[in-house]
């Protein structure tokens, strides 16, 4: 198959994602979308000819807070700067990552399994970092993911958390998804494991193939902190 390299990361690349999904789905056992709102794990669920679909979403209490996206992502990609001008405009200052009911209704109607949970390199090792100004191993790992795209990392995080909350299995192809703060512009063919077999030598976590990516990734800050 041919990989996808976008010109620009953000959500102008959700559809290309869709499509690649749906050209790519009888290839996997299950499809895992990162989803904060639900809208991209509709997207996917049409497309994807009765394949299990799972939504992995925002742990409890998460926020964006409009303070502070003068610079970064929300003032570089055009999306995210438009949504965060509409915010300011509509006077909002803090935004719940949640599924609106209305969408998570529509998610339970097309089968779409929602998970959410404690994020694999982003539990006990946000808190360090941002109530503790240390940086541990994790966060490491994670920021060397988010050189291939910020979606490679949470893409990753979200096959480990469905592994873990036993809505997959081990060891079998799955074709994950992801994007940059909203929408989707990487997708990976990968083999799932649990977060604690990350690093098996037979069973462990593995990319297969990449799908789709944007060709120059921005990712978040390191010391960003969503809002708890």
């Amino acid at each position: 198959m041919t990989m996808l390299i976008f010109d620009r990361p953000g959500p102008v690349n959700t559809a290309a994602v869709i499509e690649t999904v749906r050209k790519n789905a009888s290839r996997a056992d299950a499809i895992v979308v990162a989803s904060i709102t639900g809208d991209s794990a509709v997207k996917i669920a049409r497309v994807a000819g009765g394949k299990k679909v799972v939504c992995v979403t925002c742990p409890q209490g998460m926020a964006w807070e409009t303070k502070g996206m003068e610079t970064g992502i929300f003032s570089e990609i055009p999306e995210l700067k438009e949504l965060r001008d509409a915010w300011i405009s509509g006077g909002r200052e803090r935004i719940p990552m949640d599924i609106p009911p209305v969408v998570r209704d529509e998610l339970e109607q097309l089968g779409v399994t929602v998970i959410r949970g404690t994020i694999p390199f982003f539990g006990p090792s946000f808190s360090m970092r941002v109530h503790l100004g240390h940086i541990s191993s994790l966060d490491i790992m994670a920021k060397t993911l988010e050189l291939f795209s910020p979606g490679t990392l949470v893409g990753m995080e979200c096959v480990l958390m469905a592994v873990d909350a036993g809505i997959i299995p081990e060891g079998v192809p799955v074709l994950c998804c992801a994007g940059t703060e909203r929408g989707l512009d990487t997708a990976w063919m990968v083999r799932s494991s649990s977060s604690a077999g990350i690093f098996h030598p037979e069973r462990g976590f593995r990319f297969i193939e990449p799908l789709a990516k944007p060709g120059i990734a921005l990712s978040p800050a390191v010391g960003m902190g969503y809002i708890r």
